[in-house]
């Protein structure tokens, strides 16, 4: 049986990015159209539109219990909204190039975001200060992803490979690769353990967090996959790219659950709500859609 979104929230160009709160009342969105949506689930009302950023926005987290708003765009900005009153309450800039990735740690202490300037800059987003430079990457930045526990992050690009960093002593500890094309996205398993890698081309890659091989791929992709996101259990990868597909599986099994088909063009975003039920996508077609992938609980 074929899913439907049962939301459809449009911007007025492309979306590259999407997010839940963690208490999934909200979704926010960051588009081409330089602008960011918030809106209100499950009413689908936007509650409000965020501007000032100067180009794309490529990334959108929540925070604060969900009462401030991140946003990284190719600006070279990184800025904090305050979200009831739609109010900007800081910008922070360091990077020489275009800004396109950004990832939060997990006590939201501190961000991380990634330039084709092929430098990663360390954020403490309670001060609004730069705290590092992590240099390495002999090519653009086009994705990172903080571990689980706070301690590591990892980055990729059109290096091929993939860089983890231990955040304390802000030096890089491990190279896994190379992939064969540029990286696209990267996710940590919830537990650590496992690396999920997308390039340019169909097939998503885990690699051993601790050995630094390939464990496993998963084929389903027609063309390039540009997003992986895990749900928070760790039971189920979505991913999605050019195809315009969205593909769930079970990650233990690698078996495909959901096909989720409906979108015109290349999906840029992927987000699961924090419950596993809803998962939302970002796509160059201009839409944000909200997936029920299972049953609301009464």
């Amino acid at each position: 049986m074929s899913i439907e979104p049962i939301l459809t929230f449009r911007h007025d160009n492309a979306v590259y990015s999407v997010a839940f709160s963690s208490d999934g009342k909200l979704l926010a969105s960051g588009s081409l159209d330089k602008t960011i949506g918030v809106w209100e689930l499950p009413s689908g009302n936007q509650k409000v539109r965020l501007k000032g950023h100067r180009e794309a926005v490529c990334t959108v987290v929540f925070q604060n219990d969900n009462s401030l708003l991140l946003s990284a765009s190719l600006d070279k900005t990184l800025r904090t909204w305050n979200l009831e009153s739609g109010e900007l309450k800081s910008s922070l800039s360091g990077h020489q190039a275009y800004l396109t990735c950004m990832a939060a740690s997990a006590d939201e202490t501190l961000a991380v975001t990634g330039s084709h300037d092929k430098e990663l800059l360390l954020w403490d987003t309670e001060s609004s200060r730069q705290v590092a430079v992590l240099q390495g990457h002999t090519d653009l930045v086009s994705c990172v992803a903080w571990s689980p526990d706070g301690k590591l992050v990892a980055s990729g690009g059109l290096d091929l490979v993939i860089r983890i960093w231990d955040v304390e002593s802000r030096r890089q500890v491990m190279e896994i690769g190379p992939h064969p094309k540029p990286l696209q996205s990267i996710a940590f398993s919830p537990d650590g353990r496992k690396l999920v890698a997308s390039d340019e081309s169909p097939v998503v890659r885990v690699w051993n967090f601790k050995s630094g091989k390939v464990e496993r791929t998963f084929e389903g992709h027609e063309h390039s996959v540009k997003t992986v996101a895990f749900s928070d259990d760790g039971r189920q990868l979505a991913s999605g790219g050019a195809d315009s597909r969205i593909i769930v599986r079970a990650f233990t099994t690698g078996r495909i659950e959901h096909r989720l088909e409906g979108h015109r063009n290349t999906i840029y975003g992927i987000a699961w709500s924090a419950d596993g039920q809803r998962l939302a996508s970002a796509s160059f077609d201009r839409t944000v859609r909200v997936w029920q992938l299972s049953a609301e609980t009464p």
